[in-house]
């Protein structure tokens, strides 16, 4: 039986808004949701949080971390 585990990393992610190589640079952080099966990776999903993260903010961490918490006990 394979070993589970699910991980929360606060991380950052850039988007270019330019076409120019030297462009503008938006940089937003976000928490990403891994899924770590037998110590590798196999999925991860990332949740952007807004400056003033909210309740809609809230409601998508809380659901993504629920959904990845059953993936970990379909193992168990």
């Amino acid at each position: 039986m394979s070993e589970r585990q699910v991980r929360l990393v606060v991380t950052s992610r850039e988007v270019s808004i330019s076409a120019e190589p030297e462009g503008e640079v938006l940089r937003y952080t976000g928490i990403c949701v891994v899924h770590v099966e037998d110590g590798r990776p196999v999925e991860q999903t990332w949740v952007p949080l807004g400056a003033t993260p909210g309740f809609a903010d809230d409601e998508a961490l809380i659901a993504t971390w629920r959904a990845a918490l059953q993936w970990r006990q379909a193992c168990a």
